[in-house]
């Protein structure tokens, strides 16, 4: 399970688009009354997949932290699996599940190589395409150095978000 999850990042971003072009081409997703391919939903499904081992990674690892006791306990008490899951292990994977997901969104918040495959209309496309398209026109490169300047700040106050809220209890060590 874990080398299916991890694949996403072995295999380089535009050949998953040209796959996502080639699986996708002429599905006309429900509500959309469009192909997928021209829609946004493609988008989020790229990210989604190529981002993938990051959440799964940070859930296995709070999944592993919690003490097989702790269930055991639950168990015996009177509670069934489905109980136990709910108020027991989930809640405690949860920071893990979390930190998994805002991993992954920053991450694919500047994701370049199969965005520039499958952003359908130019409008559409998310902040690392903006850049990349004003790094290539010939305005010249101030207004795609200042979105990267953005970039690089959102992603920082991801990042410092993210260590403040998941640093709260521990020691100094782990705090900006």
């Amino acid at each position: 399970l874990d080398a299916i999850a991890t694949m996403p990042l072995a295999i380089p971003g535009v050949v998953l688009a040209v796959g996502y072009l080639r699986v996708f081409h002429g599905w006309d997703f429900p509500g959309l009354g469009q192909p997928l391919t021209a829609s946004w939903l493609i988008l989020v499904v790229a990210y989604s997949m190529r981002r993938l081992p990051y959440t799964v990674r940070a859930c296995d690892a709070a999944m592993r932290q919690i003490h097989a006791s702790l269930e055991e306990a639950a168990m015996n008490l009177g509670s069934n699996r489905r109980r136990t899951f709910f108020k027991v292990t989930f809640p405690l994977m949860l920071g893990g599940l979390v930190a998994g997901g805002l991993i992954a969104f920053i991450t694919s918040s500047v994701e370049l190589s199969s965005t520039i495959m499958l952003v359908p209309r130019m409008e559409m496309g998310p902040l690392a395409y903006g850049i990349y398209i004003y790094m290539q026109s010939a305005v010249g490169r101030g207004p795609g150095a200042a979105l990267g300047v953005v970039a690089i700040l959102l992603v920082l106050a991801g990042t410092v978000a993210l260590n403040r809220i998941f640093s709260r209890g521990t020691g100094t060590a782990f705090k900006l």
